[in-house]
């Protein structure tokens, strides 16, 4: 009973912290520490899984990837490269296209603050177009998030390959549809409506298209080494040389730019998210847990759900989701196939999305001082239909699964 009671102990603390604004990392491992003494493991045996833990393969991708991501998008936009972008968009895309793209393009960059980074972008469209402070806000937020599901860079996806063992791109392509519907109902509620004047004179600009491939061409670039078999470590450091590359950027600026763009929260937040994946290996203290659940009456996979919600709405953070539910699930349900991947991880996101806590909205809402809850009337609608097609679509999938 004691080791049951650590269970909720270490979650509820590892949520409570995560809300307070502590780094997720030093909160799992708290969690981790709870959950290990309530175990009755000794300081030694606590060490020895930290141990166990930094030594491990993927703990050790996952933290040279994570660490690697933020500094090419810092690299980017030190070197004028994000700028690029941002005009070869401009140009070669009408209003409406450019209310999609810009948050598009700036969700693809893992940058704290991003949404304060497409906000302005699109001001002048959102002017020009007549759009409410709330609609503007609906639009910034919605379209930034597509990168939880099919971009190659996106953390907490990154994370989901390494807790599962599934491959990135077999995740990717998973999310695909579901993330095409859920782009076509965003247009639907939000910008299809809208009327605008044609400007001829914004297509055909020679410069648009190179301006474009200029400033994408490093993730590309990172991508396509990826798929071709180059480790992602080793992917994403191409990728961070090319932007010296293409911007000209002198050796001694090069490392301020690479110790500038360095984040050391990201990757003391995977030592956290491994430490207690691997304490609840360890322990095995979900063999214990078993007889409460089942005496519940309610299937695993529908208390997994429960979880899923309460932490994401609660933290607004995929990653600690993830790193709480994924090891829990693993264990409770012994494998984990992409079906259920992918309902318990969409179901995080969409958490996320519309949780309170979440930043995104946060400073979005703040920008544009627009009002909460009118930005709820469309959010939270629209954001449930589309969770309801992923669950539909990956519940099909599951009966469609050897």
């Amino acid at each position: 009973m004691f080791r049951v009671l650590g269970v909720v102990l270490a979650l509820v603390v590892a949520v409570a912290l995560v809300v307070k604004r502590v780094n997720y990392g030093l909160a799992l491992i708290i969690g981790a520490l709870i959950l290990g003494v309530a175990s009755g493991l000794s300081p030694h045996q606590l060490l020895g899984v930290l141990s166990v833990t930094l030594k491990d393969r993927v703990t050790i991708d996952l933290v040279l990837i994570t660490s690697l991501i933020p500094i090419l998008a810092s690299c980017m936009k030190e070197t004028g490269m994000i700028d690029d972008l941002i005009k070869g968009v401009k140009r070669a895309l009408m209003g409406r296209g450019v209310l999609a793209m810009m948050p598009a393009l700036m969700g693809a960059l893992p940058m704290p603050g991003g949404a304060l980074l497409s906000a302005p972008l699109i001001d002048e469209e959102s002017e020009t177009l007549g759009l409410s402070r709330e609609e503007r806000s609906f639009v910034n937020v919605w379209f930034r998030h597509w990168n939880f599901f099919i971009y190659p860079l996106s953390s907490p996806l990154i994370l989901l390959a390494g807790l599962t063992g599934f491959s990135l791109y077999t995740l990717i392509l998973m999310n695909i549809l579901p993330v095409v519907l859920y782009l076509t109902l965003g247009y639907l509620v939000s910008i299809r409506r809208i009327e605008e004047k044609d400007s001829p004179e914004k297509h055909g600009d020679p410069k648009a298209l190179t301006h474009i491939l200029l400033g994408v061409s490093p993730i590309l670039l990172t991508v396509v080494l990826n798929l071709v078999g180059v480790h992602m470590a080793a992917a994403l450091l191409m990728g961070i040389a090319s932007t010296f590359l293409i911007g000209k950027v002198a050796p001694r600026r090069a490392l301020k730019l690479l110790v500038r763009g360095f984040d050391w929260r990201i990757p003391f937040a995977i030592i956290g998210v491994m430490y207690f994946r691997g304490m609840v290996e360890h322990t095995d203290v979900f063999s214990e847990v078993y007889p409460y659940l089942s005496a519940v009456g309610l299937p695993i996979l529908l208390l997994l759900l429960v979880m899923d919600w309460v932490i994401g709405l609660a933290t607004a953070m995929p990653s600690a989701g993830i790193a709480m539910v994924f090891p829990i699930a693993l264990v409770s349900l012994g494998s984990l196939n992409l079906a259920v991947v992918g309902i318990l991880y969409s179901t995080l996101i969409f958490s996320y999305l519309i949780s309170p806590m979440h930043l995104c909205l946060i400073l979005t809402v703040e920008y544009y001082k627009a009002h909460l809850q009118s930005v709820y009337k469309k959010l939270i609608p629209t954001a449930l239909a589309s969770y309801l097609i992923f669950l539909g679509f990956f519940t099909l999938m599951g009966g469609l699964l050897p």
